[in-house]
């Protein structure tokens, strides 16, 4: 076999010299930001060794392409083959630079690695690292750009299960609303890890990341199946953050949220409805301008972000969860009609009769003429007079019972009525939509 050291460096400044010392299995080499798995033994060119991982009996496992090692490495192994062995000579300038790696790597040292490579997988970009969502680079994109939450992308996405293909679309949507053009959970994920102009393989699995348990119509996918999608993410527009946004950009940002939340909410789509909503709320929750008009318009669109999403909460019977929502209104304002109706409605759905009683009662303080919440006050309390019968009841049975039972002294003490006083009042409805 040739000795010829081959120069890898991109520049061929001979910075890496390869030399193949044992040919690998087919043609198939790792890519950017794949789990390689290697042993290595690292030299100084005076033969004296520094590490060596068969010496400590473990295969070192890194992500390709990252910075994870010195740059040497992520040009050598990349040019790998799987069981491939080979010889890196690698210049202190994709080494460990003139600082060296004291004691055992003096500054500027030219160093000599022997290295197998045993295997590569895709990487883990899943949240939790669970290998839900795996990336395979295909073609590398863009340094240090990437999508962020609400973020215009453009991609073509071409989905497949088993093989068979079931989409293949170019596509512009907003992160975090992909749902809109067919696309599952996981494929956004991904996307928030692309840089512009990648183009990538993603394995995705479980419920979370898949369609779950709906998969898309006219398809043979079943209940939670493992997808791929091969990605290129053509364009992009980056959403500046929260903290370098000014309080007008914030109080934009938040009116957009708010006003697709909208949308959403009356196409029936309650998760992106609430996404949005909740995005408004972020981008306002710390804002603390010093101008009072500013501060006005602040809150008055948190006021009504938490008022809509005490109404989605409404649509999907999570009641404590909007009675959170509606707190956060009736912290301002103490005499918010709909945040108090969502609320005692939302109690009296609990059956907490008796705190949506007072809820309703302040209403009709506020607005004497809202026929709802007088209707409301009627019906809690014919509630609390049937729940007051069905326990007198309950405990008159229970003394005869004690009775039959041979008791020589009879109860003497009775369970009184309490005085229920229905009083009928008039007004007008108050929609609370």
């Amino acid at each position: 076999m040739a000795e010829n050291k081959i120069d890898i460096t991109p520049k061929k400044d001979g910075g890496v010299l390869k030399v193949i010392k044992k040919e690998g299995q087919g043609l198939a080499k790792p890519t950017t930001g794949t789990t390689v798995k290697v042993h290595y033994v690292g030299s100084l060119e005076d033969g004296k060794k520094f590490d060596s991982s068969r010496d400590r009996g473990d295969q070192f496992t890194f992500n390709l392409g990252r910075g994870n090692v010195i740059k040497g490495w992520d040009l050598g192994v990349a040019t790998m083959t799987k069981g491939e062995v080979a010889e890196f000579t690698i210049r202190s300038d994709y080494g460990y630079g003139d600082v060296g790696s004291p004691p055992k790597i003096p500054g500027g040292a030219t160093l000599i690695f022997e290295v197998k490579l045993f295997e590569w997988s895709a990487e883990d970009i899943s949240p939790d690292r669970d290998g839900t969502i795996l990336r395979t680079v295909i073609v590398e994109g863009s340094k240090n750009s990437f999508p962020n939450d609400t973020s215009k992308v453009v991609a073509h996405c071409v989905g497949t299960y088993r093989g068979k293909e079931f989409y293949n679309q170019e596509v512009t949507f907003h992160i975090g609303e992909g749902s809109e053009v067919g696309l599952p959970e996981g494929v956004e994920r991904a996307l928030r890890r692309f840089q512009l102009g990648e183009k990538s393989k993603i394995e995705i699995r479980g419920h979370k990341y898949t369609y779950g348990a709906h998969p898309p119509e006219r398809t043979d996918i079943p209940i939670n199946a493992p997808l791929e999608f091969t990605i290129f993410l053509k364009e992009f527009e980056k959403v500046p953050a929260t903290w370098e946004m000014t309080a007008d950009e914030k109080l934009e940002a938040a009116k957009k949220a708010k006003d697709r939340g909208t949308m959403y909410l009356q196409k029936g789509n309650y998760r992106l409805a609430y996404n949005k909503y909740k995005r408004a709320e972020e981008v306002l929750e710390y804002e603390k301008s010093t101008d009072p008009e500013k501060m006005k318009e602040r809150q008055a669109i948190l006021n009504g972000a938490y008022l809509n999403l005490s109404l989605v909460c409404t649509k999907q019977n999570e009641n404590l969860e909007c009675i959170k929502w509606c707190n956060k209104v009736l912290e301002t304002s103490p005499d918010n009609v709909k945040a108090l109706y969502r609320k005692a409605s939302a109690l009296l759905t609990m059956s907490e009769v008796r705190e949506a009683i007072k809820l309703f009662e302040h209403i009709v303080q506020v607005e004497p003429e809202n026929k709802a919440a007088a209707q409301q006050i009627i019906t809690c309390k014919n509630t609390i007079r049937d729940q007051n019968a069905k326990d007198k009841k309950r405990f008159k049975n229970l003394f005869a019972k004690i009775s039959d039972e041979g008791s020589e002294e009879k109860p003497t003490n009775t369970v009184e009525d309490e005085d229920e006083i229905v009083a009928s009042t008039s007004g007008s409805s108050n929609s609370n939509a």
